[in-house]
């Protein structure tokens, strides 16, 4: 359930209020498995005896989050960090799923927002998160694509020690995220510019999405690097659409507001006859772009000014649509903005999404 709400948290401006409740009740957290419960679900898994698998596993967690919990083993020589899924946790998530049908087809009646479909997108990508396998080919592939960044370091996987409901990396020293307040301010600018390259980078060169932008998913290491954790909600973008949401982004990252209203139409996110206003849609749009006009300092007073903007009642803001893939596109810049408001920093990420916007798509 946990998994269902910390993805809607990030669309509820889409979603009558009247939701917030439901909401809640799934954002909480998942009882750990005990030290034995854990080595029968690994031992069923990868078919050996745990010291046969592993030189030292050590049962106590190191983390443990809403489908499956961390520990930390030795192999091959290596420290190694391996995932362990949660037993029946996929059928826990379906049925998660299916409660919040009914919520998806009155958020239909109530705002522009299709409902039904949001949903389908969203049991999808939930169930890709409880397959390891899918999360390690994710994390193979933006290990492949990412291996040249100054900055960002992606986990190698240990695929003889990985299955559908295991995951095997090797394990990768660092500090918390927040750390990076106390850097020097070359290293934290560096830290920051990679953590932008992870969300603009990849949806407009590459047309995927790391789509779990949370604080625990990273770590700040030496050099400095940024070490990038968990990959197991990610989002393939078409290329056709990452070139209409090229246009949006691009007028809201600039302040060009001529075209607005035609690519947020193109994009899908106001319907062709609905009754968005574009003063308040550029509004919205122009005080979101800010921050990447310049240096600009994350504050919980601009970040709460902003989420008020979407949930006024009179606005004509929740006549806005919101494409499935869209939910995801927010969440990744959105789950951004929020990992900085958490940091209270200041950041110049407009180079970054300018770069990323002016680079061509590469081929698949």
């Amino acid at each position: 359930a946990m998994k269902v709400g910390q993805i809607l948290s990030y669309m509820e401006v889409g979603l009558p209020e009247e939701t917030a409740a439901v909401l809640a009740r799934l954002q909480r957290g998942a009882e750990p498995l005990s030290g034995d419960r854990v080595v029968e679900v690994l031992e069923a898994e990868l078919g050996a005896p745990v010291d046969a698998l592993f030189d030292r596993f050590d049962r106590e967690p190191i983390a443990s989050a809403s489908i499956g919990q961390v520990h930390r083993a030795s192999f091959g020589g290596r420290e190694v960090a391996v995932k362990v899924r949660y037993p029946e946790v996929r059928e826990t998530l379906e049925a998660d799923t299916r409660q919040l049908g009914a919520i998806a087809r009155v958020a239909s009646l109530a705002t522009s927002v299709d409902g039904p479909a949001l949903i389908a997108e969203l049991r999808e990508r939930i169930l890709e998160e409880c397959d390891y396998a899918h999360e390690a080919e994710s994390q193979r592939r933006f290990a492949r694509l990412l291996a040249d960044d100054p900055v960002l370091v992606v986990p190698e996987v240990i695929a003889e020690r990985s299955s559908a409901g295991v995951l095997t990396t090797v394990w990768c020293e660092g500090e918390p995220l927040a750390s990076v307040v106390g850097l020097e301010p070359s290293e934290r600018e560096a830290v920051l510019g990679g953590l932008a390259r992870l969300a603009w980078g990849m949806m407009m060169e590459h047309g995927v999405l790391h789509g779990d932008p949370h604080p625990g998913n990273f770590l700040v290491a030496p050099g400095p690097r940024l070490v990038v954790l968990d990959f197991g909600c990610v989002k393939e973008l078409e290329a056709e659409r990452v070139e209409r949401l090229r246009g949006l982004l691009r007028c809201m990252v600039d302040g060009h507001r001529g075209e607005v209203m035609a690519h947020a139409t193109a994009v899908g996110l106001v319907p062709e006859h609905g009754r968005v206003d574009p003063d308040e849609l550029w509004d919205l749009l122009d005080f979101l772009g800010a921050p990447y006009r310049g240096p600009f300092r994350f504050d919980r007073g601009w970040w709460e000014r902003s989420m008020k903007r979407w949930k006024r009642p009179d606005t004509s803001l929740r006549h806005v649509a919101m494409p499935p893939d869209w939910m995801w596109v927010q969440r990744t810049l959105v789950g951004l903005h929020a990992v900085l408001v958490g940091m209270d920093v200041e950041a110049d990420l407009g180079p970054v999404a300018r770069e990323a916007l002016s680079t061509a798509l590469a081929p698949r």
